[in-house]
C-alpha cells in the first residue's frame, strides 16, 4: 500500500488551522452569560487609538466597496442554519417591514462604530453596549426554546462578515489594498469591535498578524461559506428576500438573485466569476482532514440548535470541495426515480418503490425539507479532487441562467465597483452612495 506524502503546511497555514480547530471546540461556549445589566463593557488592554482611527479612515476611503461587501455578508451569515433559526425566533427580520427596521438600525450602529470616537459615553460606545445586550437577550431567549445559544464561534464568524471580504477580496469591491499599514489598521479596528461585542481574545481572528488573518479568512471561506452558500434553504430565501425587498426602494440594481450571485462571486464558487481576474481567484488547499471535521460534527450534532439541522452541517463540513446543483427531473424520470445524496458525498439514483419515501434516511429527508426540494428536483453533488480541478470549473456560466433584469443588476454593480479605482468613478459612486445613505438614515429619523 502506498502511503500518501504528508503535506507540509506553511507557518500561516499552521496558525490558521490551529485557530480554526480551536474555534470549533468552543461551540459550547456562549458569547455572554447572565443579563445585560451584568455585562462589563470596557476597552481591551491592547487597544491602539491611533491604529483604530486609521482603520476608521480606511473605511471612509473605501466606503462604497466595504458597504457592498457588508450587504453581501448578510447573506453569508444568514447561510448558517443554526444562527438563522435563532434570528427567525426573534421575529424581527421575517417580513419586509421588520427587516427594514432591523437592518436600518444595524446600519446606523455600524456607522457609529466607523465614524465616532470610541470612549465611554460616546455614540459608538453606547451603540456597542446596546448591540451586545440585544445579542445576549436573543441568546437567552433562544436557549429557553431549545434553539441553542449564540456561541463564541458564531460571534467570531460574524466578525468575518464585516472584515473578511474587504480584506481578501478587495479587487472585486473596488477597495484599495496596496498599503499594508491601512489593512492592518482595519483588522485592528475589527479586533476591537469584536472584543467590545464579547468575542474572547483566544477566539478573536483579528488578533493575528496580517498574513495569518488572511489565511484564516480563506479557511473559513473554504470550509464554511463555499458549501453553505450553495445549500440554499427555504428559510434563507425567505429571510434574505425580506431584506432585499426592504431596501430595494432605496438601493438601485438590487434583487435577491443578483445579491446571491454577487455573494457567491465574492466567496469564489465556480460559475460566478463574472468580470473577475482569474489570476486573483484563490481557494486555499485542504488543511483539515475529514477525521478532524468529523470530530467537530460529533461535538455539534447532539446540541440544541445544531441537532435540528444536522444534515446541513454534515453536508457543509467536508474535506473535499463540492459543487452542489439542483437538477430538474424530466417527467419520464420523475415518475420512477428519485436522487439521493449520501452524507459521504456520493451520488446515486434508485427506483422509488411504493412507500419508500417514508423509509428514506432521516438525514436525506431533512435536507430535502430544509432546501424545499420539490418531488421533481434532485440535489446533485460533484466532488472535486483538488484546487486545480476546482479552478477548471470557474467561469461566468451562472450569469446567463438569471433573468435579464438580474443579469443587468449584476453587470451594473460589478462595473460600479470596478470604477472605484478611477477618480471619476469613485466620485460618482460616493455621490450616489451619500444620497442612498441619506434616505436610509431618514427612515431612522437621523
Amino acid at each position: 500500500m502506498t502511503v500518501p506524502p504528508v503535506m507540509e503546511l506553511t507557518e500561516e497555514e499552521t496558525e490558521a488551522k490551529q485557530y480554526f480547530a480551536h474555534l470549533m471546540t468552543a461551540i459550547n461556549v456562549p458569547c455572554d452569560v447572565g443579563t445585560g445589566a451584568e455585562l462589563d463593557i470596557h476597552l481591551p488592554a491592547w487597544f491602539d487609538e491611533a491604529k483604530f482611527k486609521r482603520g476608521q479612515k480606511f473605511y471612509t476611503d473605501n466606503r462604497f466597496g466595504i458597504l457592498q461587501a457588508n450587504f453581501c455578508s448578510l447573506l453569508v451569515l444568514l447561510a448558517d442554519p443554526k444562527g438563522l433559526r435563532i434570528l427567525e425566533h426573534t421575529g424581527k427580520s421575517s417580513t419586509t417591514e421588520t427587516a427594514r427596521k432591523r437592518y436600518v438600525s444595524t446600519f446606523i450602529h455600524m456607522s457609529d462604530w466607523y465614524e465616532c470616537e470610541l470612549v465611554p459615553g460616546s455614540k459608538s460606545w453606547k451603540s456597542l453596549s446596546q448591540v451586545r445586550r440585544m445579542h445576549l437577550s436573543a441568546s437567552n431567549s433562544a436557549k429557553k426554546r431549545n434553539l441553542g445559544f449564540i456561541s463564541q464561534p458564531e460571534m467570531a464568524l460574524t466578525t468575518f462578515g464585516f472584515m473578511g471580504f474587504p480584506l481578501v477580496r478587495p479587487h472585486l469591491l473596488g477597495i484599495r489594498y496596496d498599503n499594508r499599514e491601512d489593512r492592518e489598521a482595519f483588522i485592528h479596528f475589527w479586533a476591537v469591535i469584536g472584543f467590545m461585542l464579547g468575542v474572547q481574545d483566544e477566539y478573536n481572528m483579528c488578533l493575528f498578524r496580517l498574513e495569518v488573518v488572511e489565511m484564516i479568512c480563506h479557511v473559513v471561506i473554504r470550509y464554511v461559506f463555499v458549501p453553505s452558500l450553495q445549500l440554499e434553504t427555504q428559510l434563507l430565501r425567505h429571510m434574505m428576500g425580506a431584506i432585499v425587498d426592504a431596501f430595494a426602494p432605496y438601493m438601485p440594481f438590487v434583487s435577491y438573485e443578483s445579491v446571491m450571485f454577487l455573494t457567491r462571486r465574492l466567496v469564489g464558487i465556480p460559475g460566478y466569476q463574472y468580470g473577475a481576474d482569474m489570476g486573483k481567484e484563490y481557494i486555499c488547499r485542504a488543511l483539515l482532514t475529514q477525521a478532524e471535521l468529523d470530530a467537530v460534527l460529533e461535538q455539534m450534532t447532539p446540541r440544541d440548535g445544531y441537532r435540528q439541522v444536522e444534515a446541513m452541517y454534515r453536508a457543509i463540513f467536508s474535506e473535499k470541495l463540492r459543487i452542489y446543483t439542483i437538477k430538474e427531473l424530466t417527467d419520464e424520470i420523475n415518475e420512477n426515480y428519485i436522487e439521493t445524496v449520501g452524507l459521504d458525498g456520493t451520488n446515486g439514483t434508485y427506483t422509488q418503490l411504493a412507500g419508500e419515501e417514508e423509509r428514506k434516511p432521516s438525514a436525506e429527508r431533512q435536507m430535502r425539507d430544509l432546501m424545499g426540494l420539490k418531488h421533481n428536483q434532485e440535489l446533485v453533488v460533484t466532488t472535486v479532487d483538488d484546487e486545480s480541478e476546482w479552478a477548471a470549473y470557474r467561469g461566468d456560466t451562472k450569469l446567463k441562467l438569471l433573468p435579464a433584469r438580474d443579469q443587468t443588476n449584476v453587470r451594473v454593480t460589478a462595473q460600479m465597483l470596478n470604477s472605484c479605482y478611477s477618480m471619476l468613478g469613485r466620485f460618482a459612486n460616493e455621490t450616489a452612495l451619500s444620497f442612498i445613505l441619506y434616505r436610509i438614515k431618514r427612515l431612522q429619523g437621523k
